[in-house]
């Protein structure tokens, strides 16, 4: 990855910030994208302290303040990547949103607002980012987009967790998501660009510690590790046009690398 510039959103925490460190140990400069400057009440993590562990590792980063559902903020990110580093090579799609009453809110009492904000975060920043980085990856000969997707996307016995409430607008918006990767491939690997989603799994991160506080059931959670090498891979394998259009399940994945 020495040489290579790569933007992280969501890095402040959980999967975004782990990519982001591991990918500046490989040698990658990380480009850390997220909102959060000031440390939350309730969650750990801001962009500041994911360039410091990047830093300590020996990696390179700059810290960038964004909200996903602000075009302007997402055009603003991409601009200043290229005016600090001159490059783009890899966009991992990472930041999405998971809380608020949009999670698990049904029809009846979801608002359109609520409803729009997910897929404002979790489908039109992807769109929006992998769009403007398109046209600096072709002029360098190539690049790849990684989105962060989510697994199992509804039925009639549908349930993400034990104690977790069924959600409508956000694996709706991942769904879409899924679809958008699958039909933009061609176009993308015309200019030489793979784009693929990869699908974490059940993730033990500072938001699922949170939740098992709060009486969720999270046994069933996976290292962040998985997820992490996964996406790595993805960032970093030599033949990435052999995922690209696709989901990849991490899980699936991690035990074909054989790590």
């Amino acid at each position: 990855m020495l040489g290579k510039v790569v933007i992280v959103t969501g890095a402040s925490r959980g999967i975004g910030k782990q990519v982001a460190i591991e990918l500046g140990r490989r040698g990658a400069t990380v480009v850390v994208a997220a909102r959060t400057v000031e440390q939350r009440k309730s969650l750990p993590g801001t962009i500041g302290e994911t360039v410091a562990a990047i830093e300590a590792v020996g990696g390179t980063a700059l810290a960038v303040q964004a909200d996903m559902g602000s075009e302007d903020d997402l055009l603003r990110l991409v601009a200043t990547a290229l005016e600090a580093f001159g490059r783009i090579d890899v966009l991992v799609n990472n930041a999405a949103a998971t809380s608020g009453r949009a999670w698990g809110a049904p029809l009846m009492e979801l608002s359109r607002t609520d409803w729009q904000q997910q897929f404002d975060v979790n489908l039109n920043a992807p769109f929006t980012l992998t769009k403007a980085v398109a046209p600096v990856m072709a002029a360098l000969g190539g690049g790849r987009v990684i989105n962060v997707t989510t697994g199992h996307h509804g039925g009639v016995d549908y349930e993400p967790a034990p104690g977790i409430p069924v959600p409508l607008a956000y694996p709706s918006s991942k769904s879409a998501l899924d679809t958008f990767c699958n039909l933009v491939s061609g176009e993308l690997k015309r200019m030489g660009i793979s784009i693929v989603n990869v699908n974490p799994g059940f993730v033990r991160t500072e938001m699922v510690d949170l939740m098992e506080q709060k009486g969720v059931d999270a046994s069933a959670s996976i290292s962040i590790t998985i997820p992490t090498k996964v996406l790595c891979h993805m960032a970093m394998c030599d033949d990435p046009m052999q995922y690209t259009g696709t989901v990849v399940q991490a899980e699936e994945m991690i035990l074909e690398l054989g790590n």
